[in-house]
């Protein structure tokens, strides 16, 4: 039978780690204690699971079986190199049915660094698409957006300047671009969702974009 003073002290404990576990170091702190086996910061992690604010009456938890039935619906095959020093490396991208048979979507995660002109002339897509301007400094990747891009859309060009994280969304057939990313104080997030299995763009001029994919890595 447990104490009172120990009790206490398994209290005290629990607290700390909830404290230390709650800041992103502390995340940090708390994954390598749990390396070196800190059974109280696995506890607290545990309680911290528990609750949702989401959920009043969850069901309870499954045990799960055990197969390779939907190992086909999983891509690990993220990491590319860059294609150029202006965007840090390595970046990654889901290349839709190519890493995923059956994939209806492709999409890339981009770390800009350095101004860059990232497309020269506009084009459409028979399918919706949806560009994600964000800063790249962790847990705030909306405040922490600090660049200026310039960008044009349909065939008037109008043009529109982007000074805050932003979700652009482009319906199937309108035309965009040129984009400028004209001024980047810090690293900017840039991914583009196009609900498509494959990139493809229609542009002014024939043969103007060769698309280059880059080799996955490890």
């Amino acid at each position: 039978m447990s104490s009172k003073k120990d009790n206490d002290v398994n209290t005290t404990r629990r607290d700390f780690f909830k404290g230390v576990t709650a800041g992103a170091a502390g995340a940090a702190i708390a994954s390598a204690l749990a390396t070196l086996g800190a059974p109280v910061v696995a506890g607290a992690q545990e309680e911290e699971r528990a609750s949702s604010p989401f959920f009043k009456n969850p069901p309870p938890w499954p045990k799960g079986t055990t197969g390779s039935k939907y190992d086909h619906l999983f891509s690990t095959q993220l990491k590319e190199n860059s294609i150029t020093d202006v965007v840090a490396g390595p970046q990654a991208y889901f290349r839709g049915n190519s890493d995923l048979p059956g994939a209806k979507i492709n999409m890339g995660w981009q770390m800009f660094v350095k101004p860059y002109r990232l497309e020269l002339e506009s084009h459409h897509h028979d399918t919706d698409e949806y560009l994600f301007f964000l800063g790249a400094t962790l847990p705030d990747l909306v405040g922490s957006f600090d660049a200026e891009i310039e960008y044009f859309i349909g065939e008037e060009y109008e043009k529109h300047t982007i000074t805050q994280a932003t979700v652009l969304y482009i319906p199937a057939g309108l035309e965009h671009n040129p984009c400028d990313i004209k001024r980047i104080g810090k690293p900017m997030m840039f991914s583009a969702l196009l609900l498509a299995p494959y990139f493809n763009g229609v542009y002014q001029t024939q043969g103007y974009m060769e698309f280059k994919g880059m080799p996955k890595v490890k």
